[in-house]
């Protein structure tokens, strides 16, 4: 019996000891938020450091000077990785910014592009009811003057015609101030002198016109619109005519003897 209880009692103390052995087991298996927390951080630190590292290669740091450079190279390192927020880093924030300027721009420029309205588009062109006619001379220094200018209908004087007509219906009708009165322009003749050419220019402009025609469509407005064209195309070497700025000469007319 003595053998039998002291047997027993060996069991049950190894049978305790499992029982407390699995027990520690299953407690060390458990993570507390706190351990979990603290092992985020380690490993946000390991993470952090693995990045400092490979920014800043390593420095002999035997001497004072390199162990302080060494030093500052890191801190420099530790700010560019370093979160601003959140989980974002320094370089995320920059980049959103410009992406949220370039969805800015492009919707500026959508909004831009319905809102505006031409002003020129909103004219009722039924109100220009006064027809105003201007007669102007011209001087062309690259064409040599030939009897056959002299007729209307010939091949070189039709030719030159058009030169003229197409240079001044472009010139007045694109600009911003007089194209939305220009009606049409043309050649009455030429004659000798480098080729001296006269014009006529057709406006059409309200009945209430006392500022208009002593402002936008004075004499001295149109010769300067014509001018500063000129001079704009002295750069362009393959033009076709070349007119002197000097020569051009303009006054109000009646509109007689103007064709279409």
């Amino acid at each position: 019996m003595t053998t039998e209880n002291t047997i027993n009692g060996i069991a049950l103390i190894e049978i305790k000891e499992t029982e407390e052995t699995t027990e520690n087991s299953h407690a060390m298996d458990v993570i507390t938020p706190n351990e979990q927390e603290n092992m985020n951080n380690g490993n946000e630190e390991t993470e952090e450091a693995t990045e400092i590292n490979q920014l800043c290669p390593m420095r002999d740091e035997n001497s004072p000077n390199e162990q302080n450079e060494t030093n500052r190279g890191k801190q420099r390192c530790r700010y560019r990785s370093r979160y601003v927020f959140w989980k974002c880093k320094l370089w995320m924030c920059i980049l959103s910014v410009f992406i949220l300027l370039a969805i800015a721009t492009v919707i500026g420029l959508v909004l831009y592009s319905v809102v505006y309205v031409d002003e020129d588009e909103k004219i009722d062109k039924t109100l220009y009811v006064v027809s105003r006619y201007y007669n102007g001379t011209l001087r062309i220094v690259n064409q040599e003057f030939t009897p056959e200018l002299l007729l209307p209908k010939s091949q070189k004087s039709e030719f030159l015609s058009g030169q003229l007509k197409d240079m001044l219906s472009r010139l007045y009708s694109s600009s911003p101030a007089l194209g939305r009165y220009f009606v049409n322009a043309g050649l009455n003749s030429f004659s000798n002198g480098s080729v001296t050419a006269y014009y006529w220019l057709k406006f059409e402009i309200p009945s209430e016109h006392s500022k208009l025609i002593k402002y936008t469509l004075s004499e001295e407005v149109l010769v300067n619109v014509f001018r500063q064209h000129l001079y704009d195309q002295e750069l362009e070497e393959n033009r076709n005519l070349h007119i002197d700025p000097s020569s051009l000469s303009l006054q109000v007319a009646d509109g007689k003897g103007v064709t279409s």
